[in-house]
Order: C-alpha cells, then structure tokens, then sequence
C-alpha cells in the first residue's frame, strides 16, 4: 500500500488532502475512510498509508491506516494524547504546517546556552533558533540551499560559521520539529524512550511517557528513533574487557576522545566500514552517515541508524 504524510485536515468539515511519498499528486482523504475510528486527533504531518481509487474530481484515499510507531502504540493503549510528528503549527493557522527536511532554523552557534530550543506544545509557534531573542516568524525557517550549505561544511566534520549548526544540532532540531518518538541511551545501561521537547549548548528536556525530565548531553551515550529500536539493539555487541573497566561518563569540562577526523572523512566518503567502542562496552559497526564536531550517526549491517556521542567513544578502528 503507498505511503504519505497529511497535508491538510480540516477537523470540522472532515476531509483533508495526503501529501504521497511516491507522487506529487495529492489525494483527498474524508474523514470515513480512516480505519482507526480510536484515533481522534489525526493532523498534519501525521504518517498514513492507504488504498487509492480515482474519484469524479481526482485521487481519493481508501482504507487509511494512521501509522504508529511502537510507543505511540502503547501511549495510545495508555489513553494519552499522541502529538503527531510532523506537525508544526504557526500563529494564524489552525491547521499548522507539516514541516519538510528544507524547514531548519538557523542560529548563531556560540549561543548562550539558557536560550533553549524548545517545542511549544501549544503548537502556536514554530521552533525558535538557538540565541534568537525574537519571536519566532516563518520567514526564519532557512531555504533548501541554506540547509543543503550548512549540511555540506558539517556532513564532513568541519567546524560550523557563526550563523550555522552543526549537523547534531540540526538532527535534534529535526527531531523537536517532528516530535520523534526516539530512545536515549544513557550510563548504567538505560534505554529512555523519550521524545525531545528542548536542547542547549549541554542539555536535552526529554519528555518519557508524560514526564519531562532535563538530560546532560554528557549523560547520553548514542540515540536512535523508535522506528530502528529492535534492529538497533539486535545490532549491539559487547567488548568484556572495556565492560569491565566499568568506565563513567567523561566530566563535562573533560576533552573528548581525539579521533582522525581526516580519516573518518574518508570513511564516510568512501562507505568504509567502521567499528565504534563506547566506554561501557557497547560495539558498533556500520558506515557513516554524517560527521559533526560531538556525534557520529552511522548506518548499521541491517539498515538502522544511530547517533553516537563522541564523549562516549572509548575506541575507534577502520575497515
């Protein structure tokens, strides 16, 4: 069945449009063709998959399916409120706007760090770059060259301008926007399903089944979405000795691990396979997504994503 994101729901009248993966043309959707009359509060940005026939004015959707991920599924068992994650709002709009992988926001990077991004819950704004003392206004989302440029200096590990972020910072700005459903692995061997609501410079406001809690970024080891969960930790192994060494986390004005970062360029350019050791042990092998000055995302054997912290890293090899 074709996939998509809801483009437009208008809750009162109850037809909308699905914006398609696989096409530009959109498909009407009415409010009887969803299958889950449980879920109540379908809105944009929310992930559908559906049947099509076509309708006297064009595409029509049948049998839509809202799809949820694991945790959605259980919060939604628990009787809580799902926030869809692709969903934004902006003031003078009802309806909001699903926010595409062109919607970053820019910042300067040397930002003082009690100025947090933070996802308004209220959805009446959309997310506020780092150190912007202004009310945050549409026209402050960057175009697609302007993410496509930062990308390009951060992708490779390059340090970033005053007005860019590094491609962590942009990775978990993505992840407020969207209200990703996501886990954070954390010392003692803890895996906290969470969804971020807020990051500094050193901090990161989770909000795990209905309770806000404040993480130093220090504290976490790596993180994946909630969608590779069973891949990710199927891909994990251990190295004893390391485990045994019973190392904690780094203090937060300790230097983190050096790494070739000439090397690892190289790596990500050329699909190198690479192995990563955090300090409790944990093993990862994978090639290389994205580089930044504090992470590593690296794409494992079976096709899932994770996003290492490079304070965590114990030990790096190539090939």
């Amino acid at each position: 069945m074709p996939t998509g994101r809801i483009k437009y729901y208008n809750f009162d009248k109850g037809f909308g449009f699905i914006a398609q993966d696989s096409s530009d043309a959109d498909v009407f959707l009415h409010s009887s063709a969803i299958k889950q009359p449980e879920y109540e509060e379908l809105r944009v940005g929310q992930r559908v998959k559906y049947s099509i026939i076509e309708g006297e004015k064009g595409l029509v959707a049948q049998n839509v399916e809202v799809l949820l991920t694991p945790t959605e599924r259980r919060w939604l068992r628990q009787g809580k409120a799902i926030i869809p994650r692709g969903y934004a709002g902006f003031p003078g709009q009802n309806q909001g706007q699903f926010l595409s992988d062109q919607a970053v926001p820019t910042s300067n990077y040397g930002t003082d760090e009690s100025k947090p991004v933070r996802n308004r819950r209220d959805h009446a704004t959309s997310v506020a770059p780092l150190g912007s003392e202004a009310k945050p206004q549409r026209s402050q989302h960057t175009s697609k060259k302007d993410f496509d440029d930062s990308a390009a200096q951060t992708r490779d590990g390059q340090e970033p301008s005053s007005k860019q972020l590094s491609f962590g910072d942009l990775y978990i700005l993505k992840q407020i926007n969207f209200e990703t459903s996501m886990f954070f692995a954390l010392y003692n061997h803890v895996q906290l399903p969470a969804t971020v609501l807020e990051m500094t410079l050193s901090t990161l406001t989770l909000n795990s089944n209905g309770t806000e809690q404040q993480v130093a970024k220090t504290d976490v080891k790596y993180c994946y979405k909630d969608v590779d969960a069973e891949r990710v930790q199927a891909s994990v192994d251990i190295d004893d000795a390391v485990k045994a060494q019973q190392l904690t986390q780094l203090a937060p004005d300790a230097q983190a691990p050096e790494i070739d970062t000439e090397a690892v360029q190289h790596a990500r350019k050329n699909a190198v396979l690479i192995e990563v050791s955090l300090r409790e042990g944990e093993i990862f092998r994978g090639t290389i997504d994205w580089v930044s000055p504090y992470e590593i995302k690296l794409i494992l054997a079976n096709g899932s994503k994770v996003v290492i912290f490079r304070h965590a890293i114990y030990s790096l090899s190539l090939g």
